[in-house]
């Protein structure tokens, strides 16, 4: 039972956020009727679930898990004014284990104003989330059941851009970026600032070209972890073979203070070429002598009527400001979307279709980060893959990927909770496939299916595999309401092991 105090702190919290909410979609639904570009979707979602391990645990309870969120998506893809957001005011409540019911704010969003024509730009993105932290206790980082508090994370960012032309293929820029991310449970608080330059001309001295780039990066934590910074500068020729086809290579230099605070440098060298047969293919390849030993960056897409195919490679620093640059929940959006392109021409119809198979999956909603949270610098490999088959009324999607992030600067770690913490090499791979079918205009039948396995090597070794199977019924109801019932099945093994099994239903009404 709840103080009278607590409940009504509590009480006002939740009154602040919905206001916060409500005033977010007046706000921007005036902007709507001044710009007709501008679509905003104010929307109520309610769903029950049952699951049958409420705690994801060895000890399973059951229990019903109720959840109403007011939300609201704006978007707006033309003029000098471009983005999107999606901010929901989560309220879940449990049937019996009321203390872990709550009310939070998710918020995903980003956007760019073309605050002077052709010259300044300024380009602001932001994630509020509540995801598990670890790869190896608990929930996946994806499962929308995370609503533990201390796993609360916001990061915003804003970024200024100076963009010019000169010659008759010449371009340049130069961008300053500010990007703040709270603490949590196992991280430091920390604010990240970029300078970067780029000034190039591809057709110089006709098929001769030049480019010239630096980026410097320091990050500041809170807590008492010492600062840290890292430059890296190139200046480099290319040349056009064809039209099609292109070579590079650049020499340069780069610095860091990671280690222990001593400043480190090195001079870099890299070659490189890009191939566009045609306006559906594309291959780049970079290949670097590094600080780090060779630094990769491997890009190839390829689209066809029926498919889609895209292959990436990285190898290079990151940290916890790389993360937050890219969410899961973009990341399947995007790549759901780009899948289902072909058969469903419709970007609203597309848009309730592709969110439908994410929260099927745990991703919708959930603000998710690809890859973990760490104070420490560290470097990272990551390869993606993914295919998509389209048919008349299937589309199947493959998707795989393998990271390994070796830790770097151990004296950067803030807390215990941290994954470097006890492991100098953290390993992840993993695998997902789903189709999706149109029964009817009305009705889509979605299946999807994924397995991964994360790896902790160091002072301690720990290893989680997780296997889920989702199946699930949505269908439009009426021109601006949509339900759905889907099941889902999650098992883990290893550091974590629990079994359980959820139903879901749902109903969605848009304004």
């Amino acid at each position: 039972m709840r103080k009278p105090l607590e409940a009504k702190r509590s009480a006002g919290m939740l009154n602040q956020r919905l206001g916060l909410v409500l005033l977010g979609g007046v706000v921007m639904s005036s902007a709507a009727m001044a710009q007709s570009v501008v679509r905003v979707t104010p929307s109520v979602s309610t769903s029950m679930t049952y699951t049958d391990n409420v705690g994801a645990s060895t000890n399973a309870n059951s229990d019903f898990i109720f959840e109403v969120s007011p939300a609201i998506q704006i978007s707006r893809q033309s003029g000098r004014v471009k983005g999107s957001m999606n901010a929901s005011l989560r309220n879940v409540m449990y049937m019996d284990e009321d203390d872990r019911n709550s009310s939070f704010v998710t918020f995903s969003g980003r956007g760019e104003v073309e605050a002077v024509e052709d010259l300044l730009f300024v380009e602001a993105r932001g994630v509020i989330s509540r995801n598990n932290l670890s790869l190896f206790t608990g929930r996946s980082s994806t499962d929308t059941l995370n609503t533990d508090a201390s796993d609360e994370s916001r990061n915003f960012a804003i970024a200024p851009r100076l963009q010019f032309r000169f010659g008759s293929a010449g371009d340049g820029a130069l961008r300053y970026q500010s990007q703040w991310q709270s603490g949590t449970g196992s991280t430091s608080g920390q604010r990240v600032d970029t300078w970067s330059a780029n000034v190039q001309d591809g057709r110089a001295f006709g098929r001769l070209g030049w480019f010239v780039n630096y980026d410097q990066t320091d990050s500041h934590y809170d807590d008492g972890v010492r600062d840290v910074s890292r430059d890296i500068g190139r200046v480099g020729l290319s040349y056009a073979l064809t039209p099609q086809f292109s070579l590079r290579g650049s020499v340069g230099h780069e610095s860091n203070d990671y280690s222990s605070g001593s400043r480190q440098s090195n001079s870099t060298h890299g070659v490189g070429f890009d191939w566009t047969p045609t306006n559906r293919t594309s291959l780049s390849f970079f290949n670097e002598k590094r600080q780090f030993g060779r630094g990769y960056n491997v890009n190839f897409k390829h689209r066809a009527r029926r498919s889609a195919w895209q292959l990436s490679y990285v190898r290079d620093f990151t940290s916890t400001d790389d993360v937050f640059t890219g969410s899961a929940e973009d990341y399947y959006f995007n790549l759901f979307s780009e899948a289902l392109s072909n058969s469903i021409t419709d970007p609203t119809q597309r848009d309730a279709v592709v969110r439908q198979l994410l929260s099927q999956l745990g991703v919708a909603g959930s603000g998710a980060q690809v890859g973990f949270v760490s104070n420490a610098q560290s470097l990272s490999r990551r390869l993606n893959g993914s295919m998509s088959l389209t048919g008349v009324r299937n589309t199947l999607t493959f998707s795989a990927f393998r990271s390994e992030r070796s830790r770097l600067a151990p004296d950067l770690i803030a807390s215990g909770l941290d994954q470097f913490a006890n492991f100098d090499t953290v390993r992840e791979v993993g695998a997902s496939v789903s189709l999706n079918h149109r029964l009817s205009g009305l009705s889509t039948l979605s299946v999807a299916l994924s397995r991964n396995k994360a790896t902790g090597e160091g002072v301690a070794s720990e290893e989680t595999r997780r296997t889920g199977l989702s199946v699930g019924l949505s269908r439009s109801l009426g021109p601006k309401s949509s339900g759905s019932l889907s099941y889902r099945h999650q098992r883990a093994d290893g550091t974590t092991d629990y079994t359980e099994n959820t139903l879901t239903a749902t109903l969605g009404v848009r304004f």
